[in-house]
C-alpha cells in the first residue's frame, strides 16, 4: 500500500475519532431515531463522507466523496431500500520518457449520479450491503511537455458504471465503507456520516 493511501486512511480515522467517542444522541419517544440506536441504513436520511480509491488506471490513487439518500420504504420494492446520490472523485498520474526527453500528465474527474439497492439484513442491521448503477460524466485532461514541444488536450465523456459495497455502522452516526466500482474506480475505502 502506498504512503499516500496510508496517510489518507489515517486522516479519515483521525477526523472520525472525536465523533466515534460520542455516544448516540438521546432519542425521545417521538423522534424517528428512537427505534434505532446501533446504526442502520434508513429511508429519508443523508449519508455522506470522503473516500479513497485504489487500483485505478496506471495505479493512480483517487480521492473524493459522495452523498446518498434512501428514497423508498423498506419492503416497497423487494425487501430492501432504493437510494440515490451524487459522487465526485479526482485522480491523476504522469509518466516520463527520459529517452526522448519528455513526459505526459493525465487527470480525470468522474462525476457520478447513482442509485443503489440496499439489502436489509434484519439479523445484523449494522451491515449495509448494496449494489447499484451510476451514470458517470468524466472530465479528462492530458498534457505533454518535452523536446521543445508542449501540448494539451481535454475530453469529456459519459459512461455507465456499476458498483457494489458494504457499510459497517460503528454507531448510530458513523460507518466504515468499502466499495468495488466498475467504470470509474476499483476499490474504494471511506467513512460515512449519517445526517
Amino acid at each position: 500500500m502506498s504512503p499516500s493511501v496510508i496517510r489518507a486512511l489515517v486522516a479519515a480515522v483521525a477526523v472520525s475519532a472525536p465523533a466515534l467517542a460520542q455516544g448516540p444522541p438521546a432519542a425521545t419517544p417521538a423522534s424517528p431515531q428512537a427505534a434505532s440506536t446501533s446504526g442502520e441504513f434508513e429511508t429519508g436520511r443523508f449519508y455522506a463522507g470522503p473516500r479513497v480509491w485504489i487500483g485505478n488506471l496506471n495505479g493512480a490513487v483517487a480521492i473524493g466523496g459522495q452523498i446518498e439518500r434512501g428514497f423508498t420504504q423498506k419492503g416497497a420494492y423487494g425487501p430492501g431500500i432504493i437510494s440515490g446520490g451524487l459522487g465526485i472523485d479526482y485522480y491523476s498520474w504522469d509518466f516520463d520518457y527520459p529517452i526522448i526527453g519528455g513526459g505526459y500528465k493525465y487527470s480525470v474527474i468522474p462525476l457520478q449520479v447513482f442509485s443503489n439497492y440496499h439489502f436489509v439484513i434484519e439479523s445484523n442491521k449494522k451491515l449495509d450491503p448494496y449494489a447499484g448503477l451510476a451514470l458517470v460524466y468524466s472530465l479528462v485532461s492530458a498534457s505533454w511537455e518535452g523536446s521543445g514541444l508542449a501540448a494539451e488536450a481535454d475530453g469529456n465523456y459519459f459512461d455507465l458504471a456499476g458498483q457494489a459495497g458494504l457499510r459497517y455502522f460503528l454507531n448510530e452516526k458513523i460507518a466504515l465503507q468499502g466499495q468495488v466500482g466498475f467504470g470509474y474506480g476499483t476499490l474504494g475505502l471511506g467513512v460515512t456520516w449519517k445526517f
